[in-house]
């Protein structure tokens, strides 16, 4: 990696956007595309300048998470029923395993979707609602919108 570094420092790639860096890698120094992705995102994060919930390969995750009261299974069951209205249907798959209780949407858009209940701990769990593998920044605040309201509303619904 501190090669690449080196190469991006020389070419003041601190000046560029994310896919310009990935352009100039992947166009110059012939570096494969997914390769390009990790170096541009870890470049920008060990220069202050990658934007937040940028992963390595370049896309953007967001999440929303609260503590709740309730039984592990019931609050996966009320994080189904909101986060289907983000995810437009039925998960894709569900797991209720104490040690993995989560559902998994696949977007049309590429997007994943994903809520997630952990363990119990004194009658309280944590409930997330995540999206990952976002491709575009500015959709990132809406989302994160969308994703807080959902915990909310999770955490409103009446314990089963």
């Amino acid at each position: 990696m501190a090669e690449w570094f080196e190469i991006l420092d020389a070419e003041d790639a601190t000046r560029l956007s994310h896919a310009q860096i990935v352009d100039l890698l992947v166009e110059v120094y012939e570096a494969p595309d997914w390769g390009a992705e990790s170096v541009a995102v870890r470049y920008q994060q060990a220069h202050g300048i990658a934007l937040p919930g940028q992963q390595p390969d370049g896309t953007f995750a967001v999440a929303a998470s609260r503590s709740i009261r309730g039984a592990q299974t019931d609050l996966l069951d009320g994080a189904i029923a909101e986060a289907a209205t983000i995810g437009g249907a039925a998960p894709a798959e569900v797991h209720r395993q104490p040690e993995r209780c989560v559902a998994v949407w696949l977007l049309e858009s590429g997007d994943r979707l994903e809520a997630r209940v952990g363990t119990s701990r004194e009658g309280r769990c944590a409930v997330t609602i995540e999206e990952s593998r976002i491709r575009l920044p500015e959709r990132v605040p809406e989302l994160r919108r969308r994703l807080e309201h959902a915990i909310e509303r999770v955490a409103a619904r009446p314990p089963a």
